[in-house]
Order: structure tokens, then C-alpha cells, then sequence
């Protein structure tokens, strides 16, 4: 099967989405499928090249950060790439596209589609769905028609999520709406199992953040819990550390943050890192923590679950999917406490971090992942 993909963000550029397109990616290719990929290009990237036998094209627009990327940035790209793909489908003809975000690459399969009769797939990741961002609220309301006719003539519409698929219902119910979660492979990132520059000692815990620094993420929740709670390890004669690896625009109000409130010997800021570099920090990590106010399935959970780390959570989307005896979903002001309890319970992180490797294994691989996709993309390409 010809595969054509759309996103605006595949790594190093975007988040989990684009993790989620590379891995998807990689196992369709791995099948013996041709993958092509139509995304955006960023400084040091090449405009074409080939890996794991997929073909990237990426399209120069005016992206001007890896994590993260405004409305007017995001048109850009959709001007860029809708000539590319174009010329692409007329030479290779396709035989499915699958959107990666119904913003701002779902128009590109609509035109494709009503062009040359090319069968496209969204694969929704939470951004897209009006609602989901606050800043894009007023133009979502103004171009809400296109995007419901978008999804209209979609030939499948894909949540990652119970809790997205609810979210994208409120906005359009009139089609149906599957739900393929997300997925993780056992040590993601991972060439080895070598040690990590951060091990320490069991009386030494390590929490770990990893995403985009943005107000959503709802680090500014349980940052000001963080010195409580290191006094309370103390007096058991334990140390917490929190480690936080990513970047955003909210990074300079959680530094603020963290020096209002004392605990500068506690957090520390790692910056952007890339894939191999991520498992030296979830390696090292005892807890991870999560505290996002919305998501889709957020791929960094998934991520430190392949590493067999027990997750606290806020009940955010895919928190239901994800959390199975493997940590709490809880709110953000009982964080501390929850933390607490595993510093104290080493039996039970480590039982946690198994049932997490466990779900991995079992239920969220993306080899099962990409074959569910496929299962979807024949059923659409022999009606």
C-alpha cells in the first residue's frame, strides 16, 4: 500500500503528535508499505531525504520553534504543503492519506480527495479539536464550518482517546468517531541498556516532567507542593528531585515559580532534549508525574511507562486508558501526597513500574497500534 502522510510536525519538530506520526510511520514502512511524508522543514533539517526506507518532504514555512507553533505559522505550512502534496499524488497516486491533526493539515486531504478521489484518514491529537485551546478559540469559531465539513468527507475519523473522541463528539457528532490509542515500544528511544549519568541512590527520588512548557501542562499546580514535600522526605532521611526536560513559552514563569518559592535546589530545568537523549532521564527517574489539565493520549506517559516507571496523573484525556494499576489519576493539589506515599513504599513503585511495562508490552505497542491502522486503511481502500 502507498501511504501519503500530512503533519505539520514530525520530530525533532512537535510533540507527541509527531512522535506518534514517526513511530506510525516506521512500523507501516516496516511492513513493506511505501510511506511518504509531507511536513514542515526547520533549520538543519533537509528538505528531502530518506529514512527507515520513508520518504520526508519537508516544505519551508515560517515555524520558529521546535515545540511550538501559533495559528498564523501553522497556515503557513498549509500553503506550503498543499502544491507538494499535490504534485506528489499526481506522481505516485496514493492509494490512502492519513491527516495527522484536522488542523492544519485536514484541508489537504479534502482537496486531495475531492480532486483525485484520494481516500483520507484524521488521525485527531487533541490541538485540532475546537475547544481543546483556549488561544484558538475565536478561530476555531470562525472557520468551525470548514472544519466540520473536513471531518464530514473524511473517510474515518481516529481519537486516541475515550476522553478526546468525547471532546471532538461535543464539537461533531454526525459521524462516527474510532478510538486507536496511542502507542510505545519497551525502552522507547532506547539503543541500549546502558546506565544512565543520573543514577543515585534509593534514598535519592527522582521525579520527572517531560513535555512542552506550556500553561496547560499545569506545572504551576504542583510546583508550590514541592518544598512541603521535600521537608517531609527529609525528615525520613530521603532527598526528592524533580527533574523537568522540555521547552515552551511558560518556561520563564515556572522558573519564577520555582524561585518564589525556594525550591531552586530541588527543580531543575533540562531544556529541550532529543530521543537519544530522553532515556538517561527516564532511566534515572523513580516516579513520573503528570499534572496536564487536557491531552489526547500523551505519548511522554506511555514513554516512561516503557521504562517502568510508576505514573501519577491528573484525569485528563487517556488518564483512564492509561492508569491500571500502574499509578494514580488524581487532582493536581493531591500530588504531594501521593508522591509521599511511593517515596515511602519502594515495594510498591516497583510493582507499579511492572504492571506499567506490562501494559506496554501487552496493550500499547505501536506494532499493535500501526496494525489497527492498517486494518482501518484496508477496510477503506476495498469498499
Amino acid at each position: 500500500m502507498k501511504i501519503l502522510i500530512i503533519s505539520h510536525e514530525y520530530p525533532p519538530v512537535g510533540g507527541g503528535g509527531a512522535n506518534a506520526c514517526m513511530n506510525l510511520a516506521r512500523e507501516y514502512s516496516g511492513q513493506g508499505h511505501e510511506v511518504s511524508i509531507v511536513t514542515v522543514w526547520f533549520a538543519g533539517e533537509k528538505e528531502y531525504e530518506e529514512i527507515d526506507n520513508i520518504r520526508i518532504y519537508r516544505v519551508r514555512s515560517k515555524r520558529q520553534k521546535l515545540e511550538h507553533c501559533s495559528f498564523t505559522e501553522m497556515l503557513d505550512y498549509l500553503k506550503k504543503a498543499m502544491p507538494l502534496a499535490d504534485r506528489l499524488e499526481k506522481k505516485e497516486r496514493y492509494d490512502i492519506c492519513q491527516v495527522f491533526f484536522g488542523i492544519p493539515s485536514g484541508p489537504v486531504g479534502y482537496v486531495l480527495k475531492k480532486k483525485y478521489h484520494l481516500p483520507y484518514v484524521i488521525r485527531f491529537g487533541g490541538g485540532d479539536i475546537p475547544g481543546f485551546q483556549d488561544r484558538f478559540t475565536s478561530v476555531y469559531k470562525l472557520i468551525g464550518p470548514c472544519i466540520k465539513a473536513i471531518w464530514k468527507n473524511a473517510d474515518a475519523l481516529v481519537a486516541n482517546s475515550q476522553g478526546l473522541k468525547k471532546m471532538a463528539m461535543d464539537f461533531y457528532d454526525k459521524k462516527n468517531i474510532m478510538i486507536i490509542p496511542n502507542g510505545a515500544n519497551v525502552r522507547a528511544f532506547s539503543t541500549d541498556a546502558g546506565d544512565s549519568d543520573l543514577q543515585h541512590d534509593q534514598n535519592d527520588i527522582r521525579l520527572l516532567f517531560v513535555s512542552r512548557l506550556i500553561e496547560r501542562k499545569g506545572l504551576q499546580d504542583i510546583l508550590p507542593q514541592m518544598k512541603e514535600l521535600a521537608d517531609r522526605c527529609y525528615s525520613t532521611g530521603k532527598t526528592i528531585h524533580f527533574d523537568i526536560v522540555g521547552d515552551g513559552p511558560y518556561r520563564e514563569v515556572l522558573e519564577d515559580i520555582v524561585s518564589r518559592y525556594g525550591i531552586t535546589d530541588i527543580v531543575t530545568f533540562h531544556g529541550q532534549k532529543s530521543k537519544a537523549e530522553l532515556p538517561a532521564y527516564y532511566s534515572a527517574a523513580d516516579i513520573f508525574i503528570f499534572p496536564s489539565r487536557k491531552e489526547g493520549m500523551p505519548n511522554v506517559v506511555l514513554e516512561a511507562m516503557s521504562y517502568g516507571l510508576p505514573v501519577i496523573m491528573t484525569p485528563c484525556q487517556g488518564s483512564d486508558e492509561l492508569i491500571d494499576g500502574n499509578g494514580y489519576v488524581i487532582d493536581a493539589e493531591s500530588f504531594a501526597g501521593r508522591i509521599y506515599e511511593l517515596t515511602e513504599d519502594i515495594g510498591k513503585r516497583r510493582s507499579m513500574g511492572d504492571r506499567s511495562l506490562e501494559l506496554v508490552s501487552e496493550v500499547f505497542s505501536w506494532r499493535q497500534t500501526a496494525n489497527k491502522y492498517m486494518e482501518l486503511f484496508g477496510a477503506i481502500t476495498h469498499m
